[in-house]
């Protein structure tokens, strides 16, 4: 009995995308019932900045190597009498 050679399977995961889904870019899934720690003790906000404030917010970017949103949160304590956050204190 001579064994025929077989042809290799078929790659059954499917194809990625060239770029990630909007989804992606949030980071895991919560798992249903559960919350996050990190988003459990804190409030998201969406905002569209003006040109002014956007440009505050990517020159904190640039100058302290923070996110946008890191920085976008140190102006918004600054901007109600907190103090600042480290590395920023």
């Amino acid at each position: 009995m001579s064994r025929q050679p077989q042809s290799p399977k078929p790659d059954r995961r499917p194809s990625l995308p060239d770029a990630p889904s909007p989804r992606a870019s949030y980071g895991r899934r919560a798992r249903y019932g559960q919350q996050q720690a990190r988003v459990a003790d804190s409030v998201v906000v969406m905002v569209t900045l003006r040109p002014d404030s956007a440009a505050a917010v990517l020159d904190l970017v640039k100058l302290h190597n923070l996110s946008r949103a890191g920085a976008a949160h140190h102006l918004i304590r600054l901007g109600a009498g907190l103090p600042p956050l480290p590395p920023l204190n």
